[in-house]
């Protein structure tokens, strides 16, 4: 009976995940000339619609900042009082528009939503009980790809298409937010219900700049490895990164975020995929410094930063990395390398090989929506087998349509193995997230 409870609450997750996969996009408003009395009339009709009233009490002295920069015009009052069904109509819409930014800017930032794309649905606030509030979130990525010159003894992990659904949100009267989030993917070599647990943690906020998080949750093993697949640049992550690192665990981690430094460290078991309670344990973490981090973007950001994973499970393992970063306006540049005896990544056991790797990375925002990206990729396996680098090289274009929640992605990547034969393989990825 348990398991047959198990797998309806499952179904249901999945059901709600494939209703919220159809998109809707709303119209960006344009600008309106505003009547002189734009505040007056607005409040007046917030006294009047309880619903709407609600949303201007959660964050009122910021919605009053809002109306008092009305875009009046005297010299149209005529015109405007001609049109005045008009203009109250496309008043409101903008206000409403206003009013949906407030109720955004309190959301769990966990992905990169937008609610255009059906989240302002989706999230929701509570008067009373210990939640305040709670978002339901889904997430899709999928791809297909074809080969040129492919050949059998190149190996790689291709398997890049995601989806996943979810709960987020905030506790009433105490500094803890939540999530909760299941994968309907199903993971080489890992029984299905194993792998379905994707974050499930809870995160105390200790202060401005500090919490502490509790729980099944991505480990901090490098930059691009540490980070979640729906917000890097290429449709799979570079080769050192998703050999070593782009794994979960069960533990606690301190994170910390301040102008000049930031850092993600944590103690955490070993296992992988609940396999079993405790094997062993591991330290894993990532900090990174912020040069410039007090001229406000004048000169550029620059990070540079190390990471490092050490921990027995099936044998002892430790890794180390290092990153920097440099961007400036519409350009940015990345770099970084990492070196393991041994490692535990996504898979089931660890292992004892022994490789080594980095990787850079060129991009460049054409347009807003736009982003052009160059990538060289080096790994070697195992140095104390075969120290002959499997190379990739990779160009790629993102089309942002509403920004990471809702992108089109087109990769070309061009391969040498380590057995001297080469290929080249095309990708295209779509990504949205609701």
């Amino acid at each position: 009976m348990l398991a047959l409870s198990n797998m309806k609450k499952i179904f249901s997750i999945f059901a709600l995940f494939i209703s919220m996969c159809p998109l809707v996009f709303a119209d960006e408003l344009n600008p309106v000339v505003l009547e002189p009395d734009f505040k007056t009339r607005i409040l007046s009709f917030a006294e009047t619609d309880n619903n709407f009233k609600s949303d201007i009490d959660t964050d009122k002295e910021r919605f009053l900042a809002i109306l008092e920069e009305p875009q009046s015009n005297t010299e149209m009052d005529s015109e405007l009082e001609e049109k005045k069904d008009v203009v109250e109509d496309t008043l409101f819409e903008s206000v409403d528009k206003e009013v949906i930014n407030l109720r955004a800017s309190k959301m769990p930032k966990i992905l990169p939503h937008d609610f255009d794309l059906g989240a302002e649905k989706l999230f929701f606030e509570f008067d009373e009980g210990p939640v305040e509030n709670m978002l339901i979130y889904g997430a899709y990525r999928g791809d297909f790809n074809f080969s040129f010159l492919n050949n059998d003894s190149y190996h790689t992990n291709y398997n890049l298409f995601m989806a996943e659904a979810g709960i987020a949100g905030k506790m009433r009267d105490i500094p803890v937010d939540y999530r909760f989030s299941l994968n309907f993917v199903p993971i080489k070599d890992v029984p299905y219900w194993d792998g379905m647990i994707l974050d499930n943690f809870i995160t105390i906020n200790i202060k401005e700049h500090n919490k502490i998080r509790i729980g099944h949750t991505r480990t901090a093993n490098g930059v691009e490895g540490g980070q979640s697949g729906y917000l890097i640049p290429f449709i799979n992550k570079a080769q050192i990164s998703r050999t070593i690192a782009n794994a979960r665990a069960l533990g606690i981690k301190v994170i910390g975020d301040y102008k000049l430094v930031d850092y993600d460290i944590g103690v955490f078991s070993s296992d992988r995929y609940f396999q079993s309670f405790f094997p062993g344990a591991e330290v894993t973490g990532s900090i990174n410094f912020k040069p410039l981090g007090l001229t406000d973007g004048k000169y550029g950001k620059v990070t540079l930063g190390t990471s490092f994973n050490v921990g027995q499970k099936d044998n002892y393992y430790k890794n180390i990395g290092f990153y920097a970063a440099y961007q400036y306006k519409k350009f940015k540049w990345d770099f970084e390398y990492a070196i393991a005896d041994g490692y535990n990544g996504r898979q089931l056991h660890s292992s004892t090989k022994k490789p080594e790797g980095f990787y850079t990375t060129v991009y460049y925002d054409l347009t807003d929506k736009i982003e052009l990206l160059a990538r060289y990729d080096h790994f070697v396996p195992d140095r104390e087998k075969d120290s002959t680098p499997q190379k990739e090289y990779s160009v790629g274009i993102n089309y942002r349509i509403k920004g990471d929640a809702l992108k089109l992605m087109l990769n070309y990547v061009y391969y040498d193995n380590v057995v001297g034969k080469s290929g080249s393989r095309i990708f295209f990825g779509t990504q949205f997230i609701i």
